[in-house]
């Protein structure tokens, strides 16, 4: 099949740090490509991917704006639209759907975000979009869409190779947010009697928060912050680990954090919210505690020192693989684009 991927203006493909949505878009792209497909990916010039690129920014726009999305998937419609040469497009922005009024081709649309009404009016002007929930709990949490199926997030095994021992210390990486509970990984270490290393960075408008309850706590606890890392200083930075904290507090609809740390060998440690109910197996890829037992969390910490993190890397590998995450796309593209379409491609 022809396929084509709008990613987003604001990170690199794959992204050199901070990029869940980046990251799928390089793991999707560059698994189709592996398995015959002609893929497109559009996305910013600085991106790196064995497929065709597309490019309307040199570099990445950040901060991110709307009017620098509008204008990326604008351009990227326009040209899918003038090219008339692919079977199905593959979106990845609420402000990407509107303008499938202006393309003759299938689209799908993978929900990488929580609910929020001004996306959900979008969706509902749009039936004929098939939806794409990255977690059940996020379809839940979403208004009824006539085409929609749950497809988790996968990646390449091999690019997080399994550590069988640790260095006793935890570890929290991402975006330091409020929802994302920075602050209570750094209470519940503390609780443990265990070294913290907090790998991420603050965006712009989670900065107050920063500054009044992941500073001080910094200082006190003695706890490392360690920036925002690429891919092998992370995978590093989790192989080391006794295990991943994820003291959510927010639904969440996927972590992949989550996934790239129990493939290291590193069990999750988290509350009972959003997707982790689902990505969690209890008792061989983490534990998981009440929203908000974080003594809870503490307990389980001290207990990690004889955890099997050979289980632990192949159930991550079983379950959320590349593989099996584009093998479910492209049983997706084939029934949206019917089979005159899908001829051409290979079995998953």
């Amino acid at each position: 099949m022809r396929i084509a991927i709008i990613s987003t203006p604001f990170i690199r493909v794959p992204p050199a740090g901070y990029g869940g949505t980046e990251l799928f878009c390089y793991e999707l792209a560059e698994g189709l490509s592996a398995r015959g497909h002609e893929v497109t990916l559009f996305a910013t010039g600085d991106s790196s991917v064995a497929c065709r690129r597309r490019s309307l920014y040199a570099s990445p726009c950040w901060p991110p704006t709307p009017e620098d999305e509008v204008n990326h998937v604008a351009w990227a419609a326009s040209e899918i639209a003038r090219e008339d040469r692919f079977d199905l497009v593959h979106l990845n922005s609420p402000i990407a759907v509107p303008f499938t009024r202006f393309l003759r081709v299938p689209a799908v649309h993978t929900l990488h975000h929580a609910s929020c009404d001004e996306s959900s009016r979008v969706y509902a002007q749009h039936p004929e979009v098939a939806y794409v929930a990255i977690s059940e709990r996020q379809r839940s949490l979403e208004i009824a869409l006539p085409r929609s199926c749950v497809i988790h997030h996968g990646v390449t095994p091999a690019r997080y190779p399994t550590s069988l021992s640790d260095e006793g210390y935890l570890a929290h990486l991402g975006r330091y947010a409020e929802e994302k509970g920075t602050h209570l990984a750094l209470d519940i270490a503390r609780a443990a009697g265990m070294q913290l290393r907090l790998a991420g960075r603050a965006h712009p408008r989670d900065r107050p928060y920063y500054l009044r309850e992941v500073a001080p706590r910094l200082r006190e606890s003695g706890a490392s912050d360690l920036g925002e890392m690429d891919h092998d200083r992370k995978v590093a930075l989790l192989r080391g680990a006794r295990a991943l904290l994820c003291p959510l507090q927010w639904e969440e609809p996927f972590g992949l954090i989550a996934v790239e740390a129990m493939l290291c060998g590193a069990p999750v440690l988290g509350f009972r919210r959003g997707s982790f109910p689902e990505i969690v197996d209890e008792g061989v890829t983490g534990f998981l505690a009440a929203p908000g037992d974080g003594a809870r969390l503490a307990a389980l910490a001290s207990g990690l020192a004889r955890f099997d993190r050979a289980a632990c890397a192949r159930r991550a590998r079983e379950r959320f693989s590349s593989a099996v995450m584009v093998g479910k796309y492209e049983a997706l593209y084939r029934a949206v684009s019917g089979p005159r379409r899908a001829q051409g491609s290979r079995a998953a």
